[in-house]
């Protein structure tokens, strides 16, 4: 895929710019080509077609409001923004609504820009995948009304992964959680140095690495699609502000997932001990 996939970069400073294309041929990509101004974008790919658009936030500010949009309408591109830790929420969730694929912060390593690239990749457009109507039918949105769904939407992304594709790993950091659209992904951890258990298999409808959200710990499992999956995913970044009523009610939900989760976890751990103490003939109770 590095060696077909065509690429294009805008930002405006040209040092930061022969920096990218440096890392994106280092990473197997050839082709790749710069540019500073945002019009200069529209005028290359009236010329010919580039899959991935790498694009300095900075940059595009210079250019009037509905850059993203107007390159949407004219042009099949995925975009990756590229943004600073100074960069307002309001401003990326305006930035998601307009068609932003994928994110990659500044300073950026090579994993970084490998997972940027993968989430643009496997951008699914909702329109086509029919995906909103599945959505609506989904039980974790029954909080919301049609009109919060199709906002907090926009502010989301929908990913595709094929079976056997790994969604995150044990140990990654945790910047966000995803809903089941369709498909099944399987839960593992490792226990000791070989061993890997099948802790679930989540099916449509359910919720995972919420916790991501919930306290910013590195992910404490693996996630791999089971089969073909269809994602819902939300990003700490934008969800982070708690400025509006729809992100508190989220919010409110993944609380909800959690403490059930907490409870049945508990239940089980009592039915273990419970279970132990059968065995070994003790009547005492154990305090849970």
């Amino acid at each position: 895929m590095g060696g077909e996939l065509k690429i294009l970069v805008l930002i405006h400073d040209q040092r930061g710019l022969d920096f990218a294309k440096g890392t994106l041929n280092y990473m197997g990509y050839p082709q790749v080509s710069g540019v500073t101004k945002p019009l200069s974008v529209f005028n290359i790919l009236k010329q010919e077609p580039y899959e991935i658009l790498m694009a300095d936030y900075f940059t595009v500010s210079t250019y009037e409001e509905n850059f993203f949009k107007e390159l949407r309408e004219r042009y099949s591109i995925r975009v990756i923004l590229l943004i600073d830790s100074e960069m307002e929420a309001s401003d990326l969730k305006r930035m998601y609504k307009e068609g932003v694929s994928a994110v990659l912060q500044y300073p950026y390593q090579i994993e970084d820009v490998k997972k940027a690239l993968d989430d643009a990749i496997r951008s699914v457009p909702m329109a086509i995948t029919k995906t909103v109507r599945k959505i609506r039918d989904l039980d974790f949105f029954s909080f919301l009304t049609d009109e919060e769904l199709m906002t907090l939407l926009r502010i989301s992304k929908c990913r595709k992964y094929a079976e056997g594709d790994l969604i995150f790993d044990e140990g990654q950091p945790g910047d966000r959680f995803y809903v089941i659209v369709d498909g099944v992904v399987s839960i593992s951890k490792k226990i000791g140095k070989k061993r890997e258990e099948t802790l679930a298999r989540l099916k449509r409808g359910s919720c995972f690495g919420e916790m991501a959200i919930l306290d910013g710990q590195p992910r404490s499992a693996k996630a791999k699609a089971f089969d073909d999956v269809i994602l819902l995913e939300f990003d700490k970044r934008i969800m982070g502000g708690y400025d509006d009523i729809i992100t508190l009610k989220l919010f409110k939900k993944l609380a909800h997932v959690f403490s059930r989760r907490l409870r049945g976890a508990t239940a089980k751990i009592k039915e273990m001990v419970l279970t132990s103490h059968a065995k070994d003939g003790s009547s005492s109770t154990p305090v849970l």
